[in-house]
This record gives structure tokens, C-alpha cells and sequence, in this order.
């Protein structure tokens, strides 16, 4: 019994690992993208350097996203499976893009600065940063410096709301 129990704990136990789907999800729409953006441009193509501009770079393209899709499906094995990120950060990209999104439809009600100084703040606490101070620093001087880039310098016109 007692050389049974040394015995199995010797032997690693088996993690059971699932396949991340998302991942070859991801790649299928941005292959899709890829081939749709190629499409019109191939459509409206004046002569042949339009096609050799265009052509390779979306073939390469669709290539490397359904290769990387592919290649994240598999389950992570030996070290892979160890050093694996919890489901909490595996969504954190999605979470950002979310972000991004709110942030684009709430520009033109909330102002470009304030939008832009929420976005950068709820993006620095999404990617765990938790320090007020920091996150005010970054967030208001920020948001500030890219109003008076985009406003004063490039003579881009938005709603702004403070500037």
C-alpha cells in the first residue's frame, strides 16, 4: 500500500487541457477580412501593380492567420500547459476590444478628451495597473496631449469638451 502511494505520487498527474477555439475563430474572421478587403481592392484594380501590391499580401496574409489559428487550437503540452494563462487573462483582449468599442461610440456624446482620458484610465485597470496616482498620470496628461495633437497641430475637427 505505502509503495502504491509513493508510486502515484511520483507520477505528474494529467491537467486536463482544452483547445482554444477563439483562437482559430479569431483567425477565420480575420482571414475572411483579409480576403474581402483583397476582393474589393482586385475589383477596382486600374493595371498590374495594383495586383502585385495587393495580391501576395493578402494570400500571405489569410496564410498566417489561418496558420496561427490552427497552430493555437492544439492543447498545450509539457511546459506549455504549466506556464498556460488563467481564462481571467486570456480575456483581457477581448475585454480591451470591448473597450476600444465603447470608446469609439462614446466619443462623439462624452468629448474626444474625456473619452480619451476614460479610455486610457479603464485600459490601464484592465491591464491590472491599480496605483490611482499612476493611472491619473497617464490618463488626464494624456488624453490632453493627444486633444491638442489632434486639434491645434493636425487641425482635426471633433467635440472636444474641456480644450
Amino acid at each position: 500500500m505505502a509503495d502504491e502511494m509513493q508510486i502515484s505520487a511520483a507520477q505528474p498527474q494529467e491537467t486536463p487541457t482544452r483547445r482554444r477555439w477563439g483562437a482559430l475563430i479569431f483567425a477565420l474572421v480575420l482571414a475572411g477580412a483579409m480576403v474581402f478587403y483583397a476582393w474589393s481592392v482586385m475589383d477596382i484594380a486600374r493595371n498590374l501593380s495594383d495586383y502585385l501590391l495587393i495580391l501576395p499580401a493578402a494570400v500571405i496574409g489569410v496564410a498566417a492567420a489561418l496558420w496561427a489559428g490552427l497552430a493555437d487550437l492544439r492543447p498545450a503540452k509539457g511546459l506549455e500547459a504549466l506556464t498556460r494563462r488563467s481564462l481571467r487573462e486570456e480575456m483581457k483582449p477581448i475585454a480591451l476590444l470591448a473597450l476600444t468599442m465603447l470608446y469609439a461610440c462614446s466619443a462623439p456624446f462624452l468629448g474626444f478628451d474625456i473619452a480619451t482620458a476614460l479610455f486610457i484610465a479603464l485600459a490601464l485597470l484592465l491591464q491590472g495597473e491599480r496605483s490611482w496616482w499612476k493611472i491619473a498620470i497617464a490618463a488626464l496628461p494624456g488624453a490632453a496631449l493627444i486633444t491638442w495633437v489632434f486639434v491645434e497641430l493636425l487641425a482635426v475637427r471633433m467635440p472636444v469638451t474641456l480644450f
